[in-house]
């Protein structure tokens, strides 16, 4: 596990124009959503459809960039944008956008699971939608609506938060191997997450808690410095950039460990479900 951590540094190192479709992306939806918001419920729909094909298109083409470094990882780099993205583009199209859309089914399932076993275990702490939106307006209105809360309804929310945190973690972990398997294995979307699931828990299970558990800290690492350093230009600048790097990184490192541990038998490729 340790190798690949530290091979898939090389391999980003190697190849950092990963991080440029990331980059542009960011900015070009972050544009889009704030000149195509605030229109009718029809505009807010063609708006939302429109950002889905974006993303498609996006993750279609740029993990088809890292699994072309992670197999190759002397690539041409020039060839990894003008050839590598677009080709892409036109061959995962597809198998992302069912890929997306049996992520969301997963995740709404994982959420309605933890609501009723919230509501069952721990019962609701009598807050109002309303309140805990006036609640959010500003660091005062918090501390004031926190203080407000008996020692009961406090225990239920830290319950409801630690519930939902565990939800989210598990989640995430199922859904780990996901997209490596579409682009290693199947384009099915379908037959990749049952590969994707019986590699998950079958060999490596350990290993794979613990890549899980090293991109958590690393996120959680980044997140939290971001947030602290806020209001601080410079150093939000410069944790924007590690933001970026961090994430092609372990983008990298996801689909770089599963090629090594699942898809790569010698000089062929492990297709089996």
């Amino acid at each position: 596990m340790f190798n690949c951590i530290k091979e898939s540094f090389k391999i980003t190192n190697m190849n950092l124009i990963i991080a440029t479709p990331l980059i542009l992306f960011s900015l070009i939806s972050t544009l889009y959503l704030i000149f195509s918001s605030g229109k009718s419920i029809i505009g807010n729909i063609f708006t939302i459809a429109l950002f889905f094909l974006m993303i498609s298109a996006f993750l279609s083409g740029w993990f088809y960039m890292v699994m072309k470094a992670v197999k190759e990882p002397t690539v041409d780099k020039n060839n990894l944008i003008s050839e590598s993205f677009f080709s892409g583009v036109g061959e995962y199209f597809v198998p992302i956008m069912g890929m997306i859309i049996i992520m969301a089914v997963i995740s709404s399932i994982v959420i309605v699971a933890a609501t009723f076993l919230g509501k069952y275990y721990i019962g609701n702490p009598g807050i109002s939608s309303t309140e805990l939106s006036n609640a959010l307006y500003s660091i005062d209105t918090m501390k004031k609506f926190v203080e407000s809360l008996t020692q009961e309804q406090l225990i239920k929310i830290n319950l409801w938060n630690a519930l939902l945190f565990i939800a989210l973690l598990i989640n995430e972990f199922v859904i780990m191997l996901y997209a490596p398997s579409i682009f290693f294995k199947k384009k099915n979307p379908f037959i990749a997450f049952f590969i994707s699931i019986k590699d998950l828990f079958s060999r490596h299970f350990f290993k794979n808690i613990g890549i899980f558990l090293f991109i958590f800290i690393i996120y959680t690492t980044l997140s939290t410095l971001t947030t602290i350093f806020n209001n601080n230009i410079i150093a939000h600048f410069i944790l924007t950039l590690a933001n970026f790097y961090f994430i092609s990184y372990l983008v990298v490192l996801v689909f770089n460990y599963y090629y090594s541990n699942y898809a790569k038998i010698g000089s062929n490729i492990d297709q089996n479900i």
